[in-house]
């Protein structure tokens, strides 16, 4: 049985320390950064990539190698380097701390891992292989991007505008209709080949004939 606990977390002004200043700490602070978080990053060198993140509002640099005070009040930890005993410290540190921490390509010094993600507008989906094979889990991921194409993020924000509707003017019975006909297949297969105004329409026919 697997140890790790799946779970989605809301980045939004939270606060995130990376230790490392090369292409993986690029990698790691611009899906950070995508999700909202506050990057405090600890290392003496950036690559100029990664320097030109830094805004002094949602991306900082701390230009220094890492010590233990680096840890302050970082909610999410990740170090991010090629030098064994800096991760290995970070790791110490972090759990000591009681932090959350990820050390890239090193399983057994984390405490949590990032799995592998497909993004189609709200549709996210996370694949893992506990650490096992990175490279299995980004195998999986394509074979979802193919199942799952890029019709599901206007298919999603249709559903989602009408939720509040639904749920406003149709009994449960008659909602547990509405859902099951707005999601059969049909209106997903109209948005994939690009007719979004007949998707439209099949959802409102459907939650017209079922009020009153």
């Amino acid at each position: 049985m697997s140890q790790y606990y799946p779970i989605f977390i809301n980045l939004k002004a939270l606060s995130v320390l990376v230790v490392g200043g090369g292409n993986i700490a690029l990698r790691k602070v611009q899906t950070l950064l995508h999700h909202g978080a506050l990057v405090r990053i600890v290392s003496p060198r950036l690559v100029p990539e990664l320097r030109e993140l830094i805004d002094e509002k949602t991306c900082f640099w701390v230009e220094k190698e890492y010590s233990t005070e680096d840890i302050q009040d970082a909610m999410l930890v990740f170090s991010c380097t090629e030098i064994e005993e800096v991760n290995a410290q970070v790791s110490y540190d972090a759990k000591a701390h009681f932090r959350p921490v990820n050390v890239v390509d090193e399983p057994e010094k984390c405490s949590f891992i990032v799995p592998s993600i497909m993004e189609r507008g709200d549709l996210k989906i996370a694949v893992s292989t506990g650490g096992s094979s990175p490279i299995v889990a980004r195998q999986v991921r394509s074979e979802l991007e193919a199942l799952y194409g890029n019709e599901m993020a206007d298919y999603l924000t249709l559903l989602k505008s009408w939720r509040t509707k639904a749920k406003k003017d149709l009994p449960p019975e008659k909602r547990s209709i509405f859902w099951d006909r707005a999601t059969d297949g049909e209106v997903r297969k109209l948005i994939k080949a690009q007719r979004l105004t007949e998707a439209e329409g099949v959802i409102e026919t459907c939650f017209l004939s079922l009020l009153g």
